[in-house]
C-alpha cells in the first residue's frame, strides 16, 4: 500500500522535496498559504492546495488526519512550525518530520511532538567540510555522529583493484555498498573490481573512510 506524505511550505526546501517525492511511488499532498508556491507544486503533484496549516479545519477538509507522515517545511517561521506541529499532533498525525533553521528550537519541536527533525544549513555544513577536505567525496550522507555514506569518486590513474583482494572490510572497517560506473549502479560481489573513474558508495566511520579514500586515490 502506498503511503501518503504531507508537505506543508512550499519554499525551495519544500518544493524541492516534492519534487523528489513525486519520482517514488508514494501520494502526495503539497500546502502552502502562498497561491503562487502552490502553483509550482501542481506542476508535480495532483493534490496541491492553498491553505493554511496553522488552521485545524482547513486541514481535515483535506484530510490530513490520515496521511502516514507530514514534513513541515517553513524553516525561518518558526510560530507556523510550531502551531503547525501542535495541531498536526492533535489530529493525530504520527509522523512529523519539522525543518528548522537555528538548532536550538530542536528540543522545543521535540517536546510538542515532531518525530524527527531537520537542519538544512547544518547538513549543508558537513558535506561541504568533508568535501573540501576530500576532492573525491562528491556527496555525503550522516548516519549518526560518527557513521557515514559517502559517495567517492576514483581518480582516472588507478589501477584496477580486485574487491576480494582489496578486502575493504577488514583491512579498512568499511563497507562498498554500491558501485556507479557508466550511469548504471550495481551492488558489486568480491570478484568486481574498482575501475578508473567508478563513483563509489561507501558506509563507515569518517576516519576510516578518508583513509580508503587516500589509499584508493594515491595509489597509482
Amino acid at each position: 500500500m502506498k503511503k501518503t506524505i504531507a508537505v506543508l511550505g512550499l519554499g525551495r526546501f519544500g518544493l524541492g522535496l516534492v519534487q523528489e517525492l513525486n519520482k517514488l511511488n508514494v501520494d502526495i499532498i503539497a500546502i502552502d498559504i502562498n497561491g503562487a508556491n502552490v502553483q509550482k507544486a501542481g506542476e508535480f503533484v495532483e493534490n496541491a492546495f492553498i491553505c493554511d496549516s496553522t488552521d485545524e479545519d482547513a486541514l481535515r477538509e483535506i484530510g490530513i488526519e490520515n496521511v502516514d507522515h507530514a514534513v513541515v517545511a517553513f524553516g525561518s517561521n518558526f510560530q507556523a512550525s510550531l502551531i503547525t506541529v501542535i495541531t498536526l499532533k492533535e489530529m493525530g498525525v504520527e509522523k512529523i518530520t519539522v525543518r528548522i533553521d537555528d538548532e536550538k528550537y530542536a528540543s522545543v519541536m521535540q517536546r510538542i511532538g515532531a518525530t524527527d527533525i531537520i537542519v538544512p544549513q547544518k547538513i549543508a555544513g558537513i558535506q561541504l567540510a568533508n568535501k573540501l577536505v576530500s576532492d573525491s567525496f562528491t556527496n555525503y550522507f550522516n548516519l549518526s555522529e560518527d557513521y557515514v555514506v559517502v559517495q567517492l569518486s576514483v581518480n582516472m590513474t588507478i589501477q584496477p583493484i580486485n574487491l576480494k583482494t582489496l578486502n575493504s572490510r577488514n583491512v579498512f572497517g568499511i563497507n562498498l555498498l554500491l558501485i556507479k560506473r557508466e550511469n548504471k549502479y550495481f551492488s558489486p560481489t568480491g570478484d568486481d573490481s574498482i575501475l578508473p573513474g567508478d563513483e563509489i558508495f561507501v558506509l563507515g566511520t569518517k576516519k576510516n573512510i578518508h583513509k580508503f579514500d587516500e589509499y584508493i586515490n594515491e595509489r597509482v
